[in-house]
């Protein structure tokens, strides 16, 4: 994209902002504002927007206009007139530009992905990759990939794919072989769920990511509704977005670390809801859910027949003797869909090793099922080497214990980044139990900040630091970031300094140092 482009986005960008700020309206609610109005669009969809990520959606300009009272003219141009319609005039001024423009006509990505936002790896990883090449060390704390750490995969698991390498050069089952599925049936078994006996019930996948996507296409038609935490994984907004879904968020109560909020889920149900996710534990909070919310959940999901999806991909990353419990063990009255995989657990994020299990009520989902039968040997199967990990990993030593349990170097990793952050005035994090992220809390008090994306590239640019700002989690406020502390204690240490140096610097410029 040229220069004049890119100035012109970043240009209307800025007077988009404007006016929904002088409307009083966050990004969400104007996003909530133009789906009623019938022009569908994302929070993420209006962030990309506001950052000049993507340009203003030609059909969503009339509905924008208006509800900001301006006209189209102004959103694009930054003049004034009296229609919010795409006026003779400016027909006439994009008439004349198109006619200097190359007559190949531009492949635009697909409008679907307007309402697609993943800030894991958006802006903020851009630059930082840029600052890499160069020269610049960079610590990065956005995302959980442990073996960039050193947080090395079980040798056990490296050799039964050695060993297996043979017979994995073809296409398995499009579900995944049958010895991996087993075993993941009979892990949950060992959990509690004596129904999980058919092996027709377990989807082997790239990951639970994968999994996820497939089950949003499979499940949703356009306008249907899916219940998600917030904060949440940004990947279950973005498939039910892509799907054709929309994602409405339920709030998750920092006050009671970070349990959901079971009256606000109750309030958000209707006609339109086809299902509640549950991140347990959750990313980005690592909060660890009670049995007693669980339960209430699915009382939900009984009275409004709803499907539960479970994402469990940390329920063996666990601190502090908790306990996890599984979702499916709970109900046999629900269509439960449980994700689990290996990325975290057995630290090989990059075999893409996952699953997702039916269980509980079945009998009313044959078609959907069928469905997710479709799209799986559309993709044919899941990476083969891969599975071979699965049986392996799922029974003996978990040797995760070794890093979670206290003077494990995950603990003491957890201690230190939660009790520095906690020591930066206006700072506060509650203690995760599970997972490797925590969820800070920034006072707005003492760090007036309105665009916390912009807040967290002034810590990029200036200290070298990379970390993924709250909104990118749909979070809806500019007050919280996720830190991963996944590296090793000097460097995690490192980091620290160089946030309480930030901070430090910032409530200088705010003058709330005093």
């Amino acid at each position: 994209m040229n220069n004049s482009k890119d100035s012109n986005r970043l240009a209307q960008a800025k007077r988009l902002i404007e006016l929904r700020k002088a409307k009083g309206l966050t990004a969400e609610q104007l996003a909530t504002k133009m789906t009623q109005a019938g022009a569908k669009v994302s929070r993420g969809a209006i962030s990309n927007w506001e950052r000049g990520t993507n340009g203003i959606v030609a059909s969503k300009l009339p509905t924008l206009a208006k509800i900001l009272d301006c006209s189209v003219d102004y959103l694009l141009h930054g003049y004034q007139t009296t229609d919010n319609k795409i006026n003779h005039h400016t027909h006439n001024i994009l008439t004349n530009e198109a006619k200097t423009m190359p007559t190949v006509k531009p492949l635009n990505k697909s409008e679907k992905l307007q309402n697609v936002c993943y800030d894991i790896r958006g802006p903020l990883l851009k630059t930082a990759t840029k600052m890499e090449a160069e020269g610049h060390r960079i610590i990065k704390l956005n995302v959980g990939n442990p073996a960039p750490f050193r947080l090395n995969a079980p040798q056990e698991i490296l050799q039964d794919v050695a060993l297996n390498l043979h017979h994995a050069t073809g296409y398995s089952d499009s579900q995944g072989i049958f010895s991996a599925r087993k075993a993941v049936l009979q892990y949950y078994q060992s959990k509690g769920l004596r129904s999980a006996v058919n092996v027709r019930d377990v989807y082997l996948g790239n990951g639970v990511s994968e999994l996820i996507v497939m089950t949003m296409q499979a499940m949703l038609n356009d306008g249907d509704e899916v219940l998600i935490p917030m904060p949440d994984y940004p990947l279950w907004t973005a498939a039910t977005n892509l799907a054709g879904g929309t994602a409405v968020h339920y709030r998750c109560n920092e006050e009671d670390n970070w349990q959901p909020d079971i009256e606000d889920i109750k309030a958000k149900i209707t006609d339109k809801t086809k299902g509640i996710v549950v991140i347990n534990p959750n990313n980005p909070t690592g909060a660890l859910y009670s049995k007693e919310i669980l339960l209430q959940i699915v009382k939900l999901a009984k009275e409004h027949n709803l499907v539960l999806m479970a994402d469990e991909i940390y329920d063996r990353v666990l601190y502090d003797d908790t306990v996890h419990t599984p979702m499916c063990t709970l109900t046999d009255d629900v269509l439960v869909l449980t994700y689990n995989g290996l990325s975290k657990s057995h630290r090989i994020a990059g075999f893409r090793a996952g699953w997702m299990m039916l269980s509980g009520k079945k009998d009313h989902a044959a078609d959907f099922i069928e469905g997710l039968t479709i799209l799986a040997s559309m993709r044919l199967c899941a990476n083969v080497p891969a599975q071979h990990t699965i049986q392996t990993a799922l029974g003996g030593y978990q040797s995760m214990k070794e890093l979670t349990h206290e003077g494990g170097r995950l603990y003491k990793q957890r201690e230190i980044a939660v009790s520095r952050l906690n020591a930066i005035k206006g700072i506060s994090c509650t203690m995760p139990q599970g997972a490797f992220y925590c969820f800070p809390k920034i006072d707005l008090d003492v760090y007036p900040i309105t665009n916390d994306s912009e807040f967290m590239m002034d810590l990029l640019i200036e200290e070298k630091v990379l970390i993924v700002q709250g909104t990118g989690f749909n979070w809806d406020k500019p007050d919280h970031f996720r830190v991963v502390f996944l590296p090793n204690l000097l460097e995690l240490e490192d980091a620290m300094d160089r946030l309480e140096r930030f901070f430090a610097r910032k409530r200088k410029e705010f003058g709330t140092d005093s």
